[in-house]
């Protein structure tokens, strides 16, 4: 979902994966920590989008769209 989408918020990631919220939330954090995804901070939202400086993100990038194309 996130290479579809450049930022998406935590509540629309929600929506669209059904994951449980809480599991999500620790899920995402688990990937900042990895800095796999960068979650920037608002006043009542979360926007979540990978952070590309990190060379596995490309990597990861590349190999979902290799998969798309078969």
């Amino acid at each position: 979902m996130l290479f579809k989408e450049e930022e998406i918020s935590i509540s629309k990631l929600y929506k669209k994966t059904r994951i449980d919220y809480k599991k999500l939330e620790k899920d995402l954090e688990l990937l900042e920590d990895k800095h796999i995804v960068e979650i920037i901070k608002g006043d009542k939202s979360k926007i979540i989008r990978l952070n590309y400086s990190n060379p596995k993100v490309i990597i990861l990038k590349n190999l979902f769209e290799e998969l798309e194309n078969i």
